[in-house]
């Protein structure tokens, strides 16, 4: 016989679930970045931002791993190793050197990779409609987009002036070939600045007035841009024009910027982190090109250096700050 109790137990259970659903266990996407605050906050801003777009809730449906250093030469390798040890799903690594440690820190157990640059020419995929390996996202031209810089930034110097071409310490291979074939069809005399640590792109600024230095040309580079505030503040305290890669970096106070948005980049790379996360495979996903290169010019920087700017470049401009 059943008693009271025991009648108002089972009756109970009957109105319960019979299991309760399992709760989904949060991917894990990881972000390895050669530089700091502040273009890190934003990256990490724009990751949050597409991915709840994209309908998945950063904490509750990805955990964000993020391995990030201002001195990329010494430290990168190992946080890829790091970060590697964690089995994310997918990474996204920021430039062409990130790319490469990410790849080799994660040959034993291979992880989709998210990058931007030439990815092609760097070797990291086969071409651009079918990558062919674990890495895709957006590809655009840095190497010829430096030489263009440089003709840029001899429109505004006399013909022979020296320029300096800062850049980091790992350059492609065809990178300081293309830049010295510029110089020399523009008749400037430009020298390469290395550096890969925040106190060698001082020294690199201290030693302009010895060179002559009337320019500066900062390649493309993740960590350089990392960098750029100190780079806009030494070449102000320096009164050198200076083109960045990015127009961004112009409404920071740059003088110059040309390239595609570092901003509309950094959302479109969420998209392809977002569409691994949810089970696509790189080979499924086409890499692409930006569809917008911008010339971005600070007037107010070009008055306070003391530059005058020729009609031309003023024409060519798609954004004129003041």
């Amino acid at each position: 016989m059943i008693d009271r109790r025991d009648a108002i137990t089972l009756a109970g259970a009957a109105l319960l679930p019979a299991r309760l659903p399992a709760q989904p266990v949060p991917r894990r996407a990881g972000v390895l970045a050669p530089f700091g605050q502040p273009t890190l906050g934003e990256v990490l801003q724009a990751l949050h931002d597409g991915l709840r777009a994209q309908g998945l809730e950063p904490g509750r449906d990805v955990v964000i791993e993020v391995r990030h250093t201002d001195q990329p030469a010494r430290d990168l390798g190992a946080l890829a190793v790091e970060l590697a040890a964690l089995k994310p799903t997918v990474v996204m690594a920021l430039g062409p050197t990130a790319t490469e440690l990410m790849l080799a820190a994660t040959a034993a157990a291979p992880v989709p990779i998210v990058s931007f640059g030439d990815l092609v020419a760097a070797g990291h995929a086969d071409q651009l409609g079918r990558p062919g390996g674990r890495v895709t996202g957006l590809s655009f031209l840095p190497v010829a987009l430096n030489a263009k810089r440089l003709e840029l930034l001899a429109e505004l110097l006399p013909r022979g002036s020296v320029v300096m071409n800062l850049i980091d310490l790992t350059p492609l291979p065809t990178a300081a070939q293309a830049i010295e074939q510029a110089a020399r069809q523009l008749g400037v005399d430009a020298f390469a600045a290395h550096a890969g640590t925040p106190a060698e792109v001082e020294r690199a600024f201290a030693l302009a007035p010895a060179r002559r230095v009337a320019g500066v040309n900062v390649l493309a580079s993740p960590f350089l841009h990392g960098l750029r505030r100190l780079i806009i503040e030494l070449a102000l305290r320096a009164r050198l024009p200076t083109i960045f890669q990015w127009p961004d970096t112009a409404r920071e106070g740059g003088l110059l910027g040309y390239g595609p948005s570092y901003v509309a980049m950094s959302r479109q790379l969420v998209v392809y982190v977002a569409r691994i996360l949810r089970g696509a495979m790189p080979t499924e996903l086409p890499i692409e090109q930006p569809t917008k290169i911008e010339l971005a010019v600070n007037l107010r920087t070009a008055r306070a250096i003391g530059v005058t700017l020729p009609r031309t470049l003023l024409l060519r401009a798609t954004e004129l700050i003041e």
